[in-house]
């Protein structure tokens, strides 16, 4: 049986949700394009992979989100050296509930000149570990080449 935290009101959450959503979005200020993938024009075969190996997506999202960038690694194989890389964005759950948009894995996302394939889409973190007071949404992503990607020319 879930029962509301005796200690913290729900005035202590709102002011919580709009100190980091200025936090976000006033001060830091970093921004992402998003593309999610559109099922309507993409053609798939029964295992559910794209049937021309190209994917095709929707009108970009600009949102605000934190960064963590994390450093590029060279692997060297037979075939030369390969750069790879990731990156977690952090959401702020109540600025992507009046948008009607959300993250999800597949969605390519557009900074800092390269193109990164989200992996993964979590909500870990819980204002007094409370299921109801979740106020973050995680994404991990892994960079991508633009030689899978239908994308002819980049937002200005």
């Amino acid at each position: 049986m879930a029962t509301k935290p005796f200690y913290v009101p729900r005035k202590e959450i709102d002011l919580f949700d709009s100190m980091n959503e200025e936090l976000i979005d006033e001060i830091i200020g970093q921004v992402i394009d998003i593309y999610k993938v559109s099922i309507d024009e993409t053609n798939v075969n029964i295992y559910g992979e794209a049937e021309d190996g190209v994917k095709r997506f929707e009108k970009g999202y600009r949102v605000n989100c934190l960064i963590q960038f994390n450093e590029p690694v060279a692997d060297l194989d037979e075939f030369g050296t390969d750069i790879n890389s990731s990156m977690e964005t952090y959401f702020l759950k109540t600025s992507l509930s009046g948008s009607g948009f959300y993250p999800e894995e597949g969605d390519i996302i557009d900074w800092n000149e390269f193109y990164w394939e989200i992996d993964s889409v979590t909500e870990p973190q819980l204002v007094v570990g409370h299921p109801e007071f979740s106020f973050q949404v995680k994404s991990t992503a892994h960079r991508t080449r633009l030689s899978g990607l239908p994308f002819e020319e980049r937002r200005q």
